[in-house]
């Protein structure tokens, strides 16, 4: 019992203070790796409380982070019409960093090809990977657009690339990111 209390309190005294818990009685407190949920045995009782708002419904777009998602439209080698999506979100770890995701397709297909993202610091150009290496997107930003080449992994192919930012509705926007997070990405990390 010893150990568990002692556990108890690292892990309160490793919370931030908007997420501090203050235990008052002689309870035993048990936190979930996410912090989004406290558990309060008290009495062979066990109560849950939600500790992030982020889990709270009514939160909206705006409050959780994300600061764009686009749809940009275009030609891989003038011939072949392609789209890409990408979601750029705040860094869980502050700064001035960002978390890119994205994600393209060949119009003649339904299936996307997840891309891992860098870019360099001034935000200009960018580096997407296509999953299992099948080819690299290098890419320049401009205010609208993004211009640029794939380049096969043996550099014998090269293919010029323009794509136009274009608008879309909010219920377009949750149908992409439903593709990228819950079935790209959360396919690719899952055990």
């Amino acid at each position: 019992m010893n150990k568990i209390i002692m556990i108890v309190i690292l892990f309160l005294s490793c919370k931030d203070n908007a997420n501090k818990v203050i235990n008052s009685a002689p309870e035993t407190v048990v936190e979930l790796a996410a912090t989004e949920k406290v558990n309060t045995v008290m009495n062979s009782e066990l109560e849950t409380t939600l500790e992030n708002s982020s889990l709270n419904p009514e939160n909206s777009i705006s409050d959780s982070g994300v600061l764009r998602t686009v749809l940009y439209k275009g030609t891989l080698d003038s011939t072949i019409n392609i789209q890409l999506y990408l979601n750029e979100q705040e860094s869980p770890c502050g700064g001035d960093i960002t978390m890119l995701s994205a994600m393209y397709k060949y119009d003649n297909q339904d299936k996307w090809i997840l891309l891992e993202v860098t870019r360099d610091r001034q935000k200009k150009f960018f580096c997407m990977v296509e999953d299992n290496f099948s080819g690299v997107l290098f890419l320049k930003e401009s205010e609208n657009d993004f211009s640029g080449q794939w380049i096969s992994p043996d550099t014998n192919k090269q293919l010029k690339i323009k794509l136009k930012k274009i608008d879309v509705d909010n219920m377009t926007i949750e149908k992409l990111d439903e593709i990228l997070f819950d079935d790209l990405i959360y396919n690719k990390y899952d055990c």
